[in-house]
C-alpha cells in the first residue's frame, strides 16, 4: 500500500515511517502542508496520514485542499488531543477516512491498513 505521512514533527515522522516500511508498505514522509499538496498527485497514495497542528498550512487546510481536487482520498488525521470542534465536524461530514490519537502502535495501524 502506498502512504503519505504528513507531520511536522521529525521523530514522529521518522518512527511512524519505519513502523510502516516494516509492514511493508511504501512510504512518502513529508513535513509540511504545502509539500503535502504537491506530493499527493505526485505519488497518488491508497492513504494519506494527516497530522492536523502544523505551522503554516495546518491538518485542516491541507484535507479540504486535498479533497477539493481528490473527492476519493482516504485521510486519517492524527492528532494528540481530543477533537470536538466545528473544523473536526467539518471534515468528518467531507468523508474523514477517521482519527489516530498520538501516540500510534502498531496495533493502532493494523486497525486501518488492511
Amino acid at each position: 500500500m502506498k502512504i503519505l505521512v504528513i507531520d511536522d514533527d521529525l521523530d514522529f515522522l521518522e518512527s511512524l515511517h519505519l513502523m510502516l516500511i516494516m509492514k511493508g508498505h511504501t512510504v512518502n514522509p513529508v513535513t509540511d502542508g504545502r509539500e503535502a499538496v504537491t506530493t499527493y498527485e505526485e505519488f497518488e497514495p491508497d492513504i494519506v496520514l494527516l497530522d492536523i497542528n502544523m505551522p503554516g498550512m495546518d491538518g485542516y487546510e491541507v484535507f479540504n485542499r486535498l479533497k477539493q481536487r481528490y473527492a476519493d482520498a482516504k485521510i486519517y488525521f492524527m492528532s494528540g488531543y481530543s477533537l470536538d470542534n466545528e473544523k473536526y465536524k467539518a471534515a468528518k461530514s467531507q468523508s474523514l477516512a477517521g482519527l489516530l490519537i498520538k501516540p500510534i502502535g502498531l496495533s493502532d495501524l493494523d486497525k486501518i491498513l488492511i
